[in-house]
């Protein structure tokens, strides 16, 4: 189950393994889309399917640690669910209009303080992961920028090339093509590492907020409460062998994705130092639910 329309990193992920683990379990692997309400519908349907392993999450990392603090959900993922494994991570990038005049981010903050409430930052859905972002964004930076809210990045990216909204955060696939053809400009990635196809792109840590390295993209699966440790084991160990195989690393360094596949253990322990941070920005953006 993908919480998402057919077409993004969260959906297209699981379609890259979904054959492969088909061969290693011998049984078909099946994507069902079940899109709505930032991801918290499939999440809630799997919550509360049958533990038997033949039903299970595809996540993004929104729908598991950021929307219980932003939004009112009929479970909580983190403590609902059993986390198999993270399957990939990749950065994400903040790019801005180039009719703005500004080079780089620090010259993007600077002149929104020299003329406030003239610069917006697009945002795919109230209360998500890239809400959440770019308003710790805003925080550390001291940027004085307003949100512009969209359904979803379908809606956001004409506004964006139309210069409707100057700044965004996106992953590399969605954006790589418009700053190629000088359509929009990178100015910083939330990533631990510079993005070798934009070399003079700084990271964050570099501009003196570390914090947001964790405020990666990253996926994971997840199977229904009380779901039996063995079968845990048996789908985690069929995705570690999915992830490397050559189909599926060529397949997620087209994605700008790093192939993961940790143990549950592991994972859970990232799900719940993730939950308690990003509470804690939620909190100081003033954005916990009512």
């Amino acid at each position: 189950m993908v919480g998402f329309a057919a077409g993004g990193l969260t959906d297209g992920l699981p379609r890259l393994l979904s054959q492969p683990l088909g061969e290693i379990l011998g049984q078909s692997v099946v994507v069902e889309n079940r899109a709505g309400a930032a991801g918290s519908i499939a999440t809630a349907h799997v919550a509360g399917a049958k533990p038997d392993g033949y039903t299970l999450l595809a996540s993004g990392v929104g729908n598991i640690v950021v929307l219980p603090h932003t939004t009112t959900m009929s479970i909580n993922p983190v403590t609902d669910l059993e986390h198999i494994t993270m399957t990939g991570e990749g950065d994400q990038i903040v790019s801005i209009h180039p009719a703005v005049p500004a080079k780089t981010f620090q010259e993007f903050v600077a002149l929104s303080k020299e003329k406030p409430g003239t610069l917006f930052y697009g945002s795919a859905g109230v209360g998500g992961n890239m809400h959440l972002y770019l308003e710790y964004l805003r925080s550390l930076s001291g940027a004085d920028i307003d949100a512009v809210q969209y359904k979803g990045g379908s809606d956001l990216m004409p506004d964006f090339l139309a210069n409707r909204v100057q700044m965004s955060l996106n992953a590399p696939p969605v954006v790589e093509g418009y700053i190629k053809d000088g359509k929009l400009r990178p100015v910083l990635i939330f990533g631990r590492e510079r993005n070798p196809k934009m070399p003079d792109v700084p990271t964050v840590r570099e501009l003196g907020m570390p914090e947001l390295e964790a405020a990666s993209n990253w996926f994971g699966l997840h199977a229904p409460k009380g779901t039996p440790e063995p079968i845990i084991r048996k789908i985690n160990a069929a995705v570690v062998e999915a992830l490397q195989r050559p189909e599926v690393q060529e397949g997620l360094r087209t994605m700008s994705v790093r192939a993961v596949g940790d143990s549950p253990e592991s994972f859970r322990a990232r799900i719940e130092k993730d939950y308690v941070d990003f509470g804690e920005v939620a909190k100081s953006a003033n954005m916990l639910a009512k």
